[in-house]
């Protein structure tokens, strides 16, 4: 006797199926995907923490180079507009190996020709730069501190470097100063600092001889 062959599935075989998709993730799963999402996000700290470490860094090496930049165009607009004045005036250019005091066209702060300085003062470990003028006082440019800093002078006439800059100029009337050189013909001032070395050389704009008509009196005498 043949029985028909039913074409559904028996209940009873269907039904573990079932329970093993109702029975979720073991702990061990749960456990083993916990660790693998711990590591990814490990992973990517560490590498938001790096590129905020470079970032940083970036922007401190970019600080740094901008002010660096700043201090040597601010060295290099008051030197190299130096002018040739007369003693009793803002005077000639005296310059030693730690400080340099001269008429400028070009001064930090306002307008017009002041007379500056520029010093190397000792602090802890070297020397700091600073700038003075009789408008705005004391200005620390470098804080410093520089190793082996020092201020050196070329004559128009010699090739040899000089840590003093004190023209012979001889202040009594009628006096022939023609062939006086007042200016050096290029200033540097050369130091250690925590960034490398300062080589900043200045070239004077103007003509480094006291002119010629700087009184009323010296323009009617020339043209009498």
């Amino acid at each position: 006797m043949a029985y028909p062959v039913s074409q559904e599935y028996p209940a009873n075989l269907a039904r573990p199926a079932r329970a093993r998709w109702a029975r979720g993730f073991s702990l061990l799963e749960v456990l083993v995907t916990m660790v693998v999402v711990a590591l990814i996000v490990t992973l990517l700290m560490q590498g938001l923490s790096q590129a905020l470490n470079i970032r940083a860094r970036l922007l401190h090496h970019q600080q740094q180079a901008t002010l660096a930049s700043l201090q040597e165009r601010w060295f290099r607009d008051t030197v190299g507009s130096a002018l040739a004045d007369l003693p009793d005036a803002f005077g000639v250019m005296a310059g030693t190996r730690d400080s340099m005091a001269f008429a400028t066209a070009g001064p930090l702060v306002g307008s017009g020709p002041q007379r500056v300085t520029w010093s190397l003062q000792p602090v802890p470990g070297g020397w700091s730069l600073k700038y003075s003028d009789p408008a705005n006082g004391d200005m620390v440019v470098i804080k410093g501190p520089l190793a082996e800093a020092s201020f050196a002078y070329l004559g128009t006439d010699s090739s040899q470097w000089s840590d003093r800059w004190d023209p012979e100029y001889d202040q009594n009337p009628g006096a022939d100063n023609d062939d006086v050189q007042v200016l050096p013909r290029m200033v540097r001032l050369q130091a250690q600092g925590a960034n490398g070395t300062l080589y900043w050389l200045v070239p004077i704009q103007v003509d480094a001889a006291m002119p010629r008509f700087l009184r009323p009196e010296d323009v009617l005498d020339g043209l009498l």
